[in-house]
C-alpha cells in the first residue's frame, strides 16, 4: 500500500522536491493537489499526472484518502499548515525553513511529539551521503585542531516582487538561503553561540547576511547568505584545521557537481557527490519513517534548533525575527 501525499500549492519546488522522486520511488504516490488559484491547480495536476484536484488547502488536509501533507507554502505560512495537518492526523513533510521563528517551531515540535505522527522538515541536503562523509572527516581528527569553518550560499534574486523579498511572507536571504549553511555548521559542530551579524537591510528584508558563530572547542564559524544580484551563485563549505582543510563545493545540492576536497600533508583527495538527488534520499527517508518507524533526523525539534540560530542572527544584525501569519 502506497503512502498517499497531498500537496498544498503548485510552487516550483514541488516538481523537483516531490514529484520527480515520487515517480521513481516505490511506496509513495502524490494523489492530490490544491492551490490558491483553483485553475492553476487543475493545470498543474494535468501537467504532472496528479489524479485529484481539491478546492482548498483545508480540503487536502481533511481528506481521509490523504496520509501525509507536503507543505511548500511561503515560510510564514509553514507553521499554520503544519499545525493544521497534525491536528487532522496527517504526517507532514514541510519545506525549510520550518516556521517563521523559533517560538512557533517549538510549539509545533511539542504538538508533533504528542501526536505520534512523522513531522519532517524538508532539509533534503541532510539525507545525501555527502553529509555523512563530511561528518566522518570532521570527526576523524584528520584535520587536526579545528580553527575556522565558513559556509556560504549565494543565489541572486533580482526580481524584488518574488516572495523571497516579502518580509510578511518570511522572506530574506537568511530564511531562504542562510538556513542551509546554518544547518550544515550545526550538523558538523553542534550548537553555536551567535557572536555578531552584519545585515544589509532592504525595507526590512535582509538582502545579504554575514553571521559570526562560536562553537565548543574554540572553533570560529561564519555563515554567509545573499540574494543580491546581479552576480554569480556560490555554495560551499571550508573547514580549516591545524593539519588540513576540507573544502566542499555544492554541499547543499551535492548531486549537482558536488565535490569534496580533503587536503593534508599527504596531499589532496577529491571525491565527487553521489548523482542521486537529495530529494530522492529525503523522500525515501520520509516514507520509511512513516511506514517502518525509521529515524527522522530532521524532525521538528531539530528544526527548532536551527530556527533559534536564525532568530539570534536576526537580532544580532538589528532585525526582528519573522512573524507567522495565517491565511
Amino acid at each position: 500500500m502506497s503512502l498517499s501525499i497531498g500537496v498544498l500549492g503548485a510552487a516550483r519546488i514541488v516538481k523537483s522536491a516531490l514529484l520527480e522522486p515520487a515517480a521513481t520511488l516505490d511506496g509513495v504516490e502524490v494523489t492530490a493537489v490544491a492551490a490558491r488559484d483553483p485553475q492553476r491547480a487543475v493545470a498543474f495536476a494535468a501537467e504532472h499526472g496528479i489524479p485529484r484536484t481539491l478546492p482548498t488547502y483545508d480540503a487536502i488536509v481533511d481528506d481521509p484518502a490523504v496520509d501525509a501533507v507536503y507543505v511548500p507554502t511561503p515560510a510564514a505560512l509553514h507553521g499554520h499548515w503544519t499545525r493544521r495537518a497534525i491536528e487532522a492526523g496527517k504526517h507532514v513533510l514541510c519545506e525549510k525553513p520550518f516556521t517563521a521563528n523559533a517560538e512557533e517551531a517549538a510549539a509545533i515540535a511539542e504538538l508533533a511529539e504528542s501526536s505520534g505522527l512523522v513531522v519532517m522538515e524538508a532539509f533534503h541536503s541532510r539525507y545525501h551521503p555527502m553529509w555523512a562523509r563530511m561528518t566522518e572527516i570532521v570527526d576523524s581528527g584528520v584535520l587536526g585542531e579545528l580553527g575556522t569553518a565558513r559556509a556560504e550560499f549565494t543565489v541572486p534574486h533580482a526580481d524584488t516582487t518574488d516572495i523571497r523579498w516579502q518580509r510578511d511572507l518570511g522572506g530574506g536571504a537568511l530564511m531562504d538561503l542562510g538556513c542551509y549553511p546554518v544547518r550544515l555548521l550545526r550538523h558538523l559542530f553542534g550548537e553555536p553561540e551567535v557572536t555578531g551579524a552584519r545585515i544589509r537591510d532592504v525595507d526590512g528584508v535582509d538582502a545579504s547576511t554575514t553571521a559570526r558563530l562560536a562553537f565548543a572547542g574554540g572553533l570560529s564559524g561564519e555563515v554567509v547568505a545573499s540574494m543580491e544580484g546581479p552576480g554569480s551563485h556560490a555554495a560551499e563549505l571550508r573547514v580549516t584545521g591545524s593539519a588540513g582543510t576540507l573544502h566542499v563545493r555544492m554541499p547543499y545540492h551535492p548531486y549537482l557537481y558536488g565535490e569534496l576536497t580533503l587536503t593534508t600533508d599527504s596531499g589532496a583527495v577529491v571525491e565527487q557527490g553521489d548523482p542521486r538527488t537529495t530529494y530522492s534520499f529525503q523522500l525515501e527517508a520520509f516514507r520509511d519513517a512513516v511506514t517502518d518507524g525509521a529515524p527522522n533526523p530532521t524532525d521538528a525539534r531539530e528544526a527548532t534548533a536551527t530556527m533559534r540560530v536564525i532568530d539570534a542572527v536576526y537580532r544580532a544584525g538589528g532585525l526582528r525575527p519573522r512573524t507567522p501569519v495565517a491565511p
